[in-house]
């Protein structure tokens, strides 16, 4: 990791960069910028954000980005393959405790807690809306009987007028 920081510091002197600038032009802090340049690897709790920057880094200096994303993938291979398998696994079994732990243990508020809605209609709003096209329809078919009505005591007194014009 040493070996990638260096090509990086020597890059980015040999441009002319100062570190406040690329620590800028990076959106990173100059103590980020430095542990990346010295290689200090332990400086960053994210490996994933690491390997990001050092990609951002090397297309920011024009370095060949594929070629140091290799070293630093050889870089963590070698220093993950040092770890026993022993250790590894319980490790996990520690986190996989200390979370049931935390689930267990944990107190919510009903305010707080997350709430899952289910796509399930509710009977009293399934009878709201069985009432309210019940209603709509009853209005609908009223409407028309009325209408009908109109219409036929229309033509009776329209009729009544024309056999008195008739007579």
């Amino acid at each position: 990791m040493k070996d990638i920081g260096n090509i990086f510091k020597e890059k980015r002197e040999e441009i002319g960069i100062k570190e406040e600038e690329a620590a800028k032009d990076l959106e990173i802090t100059i103590p980020q910028l430095e542990n990346l340049e010295d290689g200090n690897i332990n400086a960053f709790k994210d490996i994933f954000f690491l390997k990001e920057l050092i990609k951002k880094y090397a297309t920011y200096l024009n370095v060949d980005a594929e070629e140091i994303m290799d070293e630093f993938n050889d870089f963590v291979f070698d220093f993950t393959s040092r770890i026993p398998v022993e250790e590894i696994e319980q490790k996990v079994k520690e986190l996989e405790k200390q979370n049931e732990k935390e689930t267990r243990n944990k107190i919510s508020s009903p305010y707080t807690r997350k709430q899952v809605r289910k796509a399930k209609l509710q009977p009293v709003y399934l009878f709201s809306i069985i009432t309210i096209i019940l209603v709509c329809l009853t209005f609908i078919f009223l409407n028309l009987v009325l209408d009908n009505k109109k219409q036929e005591n229309i033509n009776k007194i329209g009729s009544e007028y024309i056999n008195e014009f008739a007579k």
